[in-house]
């Protein structure tokens, strides 16, 4: 790497709704932006009944993330993290998908789970505002999902995922182009019944500041302060004259008359105006400010904590093996052996690779808290449906795949799970564990 790039990241967001990237200058732990590119793909709109991306959304796509893969082609594939949000979790034909658009960007990409892009996006919303000792509830309302974060400070406390996104209600509710108190109400009332099952928790832990972090409420916050009715953010009132302002035009094609709306925002607005109006009476937030932190800057701040020995995987592990009591001298054996083995053989084992082995190491006992009867896949079993911080699902797939065959036969149907590429590199490595747990056998 040279001297040059040491300091330059890049992160890149494919959203349900946008795709977004940035590329920046870590300079004494602050992000300095060098470059931007946003694209309104809408990826949502792609998904058809049976859950498979169209061809044609797939082709526009693609387009897009070779402009992107052209900007960010100097940038050290250790300094660049791509993410894929709710519509790559969503799709039956997301790996298809994924095939060409790592090749269109030179670069891998990570499908990652709600939880996890919330706490992403609060990382990067906590960097963009300043800290105090209270509380603060981060909301993002993307293309198919809402993610909802109250943290304090640097540290999300509570994290939720919600199945609603701009993209996905307007298509829902408003495909028919027309904004009408009935099919407005239907999508509000289907909005708050998402939120209900959370609010109580979310009110009784309490925020003393709302902050938007979507394209979406910041997009309402300007249009409110464009037309006069807020002078600050999103407060009831101002919510609900621009929601009667949406009913008297009656449909989306008119919404171009709101002064300060993008022609961009436009066809997806309502859908996201409505989630926010459901939010609002759910959790009963009084105002909400806009803020210009999110996933790509907290995917930043992440990738350089990584590479400076803050890796928030290390904590993650650390905490599930406190949880499941595991017996750290047995991780520590196996762990040993392995490294024998890798010196004697000299294999050429990529850092990645390693790392697995060595999470794998420590984890690979967890079911035995469960049952020491089929112990290897009950661990498999948590560790591919735990939220695990700081890991993407594909790391957690390769984890769970290592661990379900370290004895017995081999567990085929955890292979099942990736792909031919992720297989190639998983096999060799579920050989040595296997020969490493036996070694060890005798405790």
């Amino acid at each position: 790497m040279s001297e040059q790039l040491k300091n330059y990241y890049a992160a890149v967001d494919l959203g349900s709704n946008s795709f977004h990237m940035i590329v920046a200058e870590m300079i004494d732990n602050q992000m300095h932006v060098i470059d931007s590119h946003k694209d309104m793909v809408r990826l949502a709109d792609g998904l058809d009944a049976k859950g498979n991306l169209s061809e044609e959304k797939m082709k526009f796509a693609i387009q897009s993330l070779r402009k992107i893969g052209q900007r960010i082609k100097h940038i050290p594939k250790s300094h660049v993290r791509i993410v894929g949000t709710n519509t790559l979790r969503l799709a039956k034909n997301a790996k298809v998908f994924m095939k060409r658009a790592q090749k269109a960007l030179g670069k891998s990409i990570e499908v990652i789970s709600g939880r996890e892009e919330a706490r992403i996006l609060y990382l990067g919303v906590a960097h963009s505002i300043q800290n105090d000792e209270h509380n603060r509830l981060v909301i993002d309302i993307g293309g198919g999902s809402t993610e909802l974060i109250i943290g304090n400070d640097f540290t999300p406390i509570l994290r939720e995922s919600l199945h609603m996104g701009c993209v996905s209600y307007t298509n829902k509710f408003f495909s028919d182009g027309l904004i009408t108190p009935e099919n407005w109400n239907k999508a509000v009332l289907h909005a708050h019944r998402q939120v209900v099952p959370i609010a109580l928790e979310y009110k009784q832990l309490g925020w003393d500041l709302a902050v938007g972090a979507s394209g979406t409420l910041r997009a309402t916050v300007s249009v409110l302060t464009e037309n006069g009715l807020t002078n600050e953010g999103i407060d009831p009132q101002s919510l609900n004259q621009l929601i009667e302002k949406c009913l008297q035009l009656g449909s989306i094609k008119k919404l171009s008359r709101i002064k300060g709306l993008s022609l961009q925002r436009m066809p997806v607005f309502i859908g996201g105006l409505a989630i926010i109006k459901g939010l609002f009476d759910a959790l009963d937030i009084k105002r909400m400010i806009g803020c210009n932190g999110a996933l790509r800057e907290g995917l930043i701040y992440d990738l350089s904590g990584r590479l400076n020995h803050n890796d928030i995987r290390k904590r993650t592990i650390e905490k599930l093996c406190k949880q499941f009591e595991v017996n750290i001298f047995q991780s520590e054996l196996v762990r040993a052996s392995l490294n024998k083995m890798l010196d004697i053989l000299n294999l050429k084992l990529s850092d990645k690779q390693k790392r697995l082995l060595r999470w794998a190491t420590k984890l690979h006992e967890l079911g035995l808290k469960i049952s020491h009867s089929h112990f290897e896949e009950h661990a498999a079993y948590i560790l591919n449906h735990a939220d695990m911080p700081g890991f993407a699902q594909h790391e957690q797939d390769k984890l769970a795949a290592i661990i379900a065959s370290q004895r017995r036969k081999i567990k085929t149907e955890w292979l099942q799970r990736l792909s031919r590429e992720q297989k190639e590199k998983v096999i060799p490595l579920i050989v040595l564990f296997r020969l490493a747990v036996l070694l060890n056998r005798s405790r």
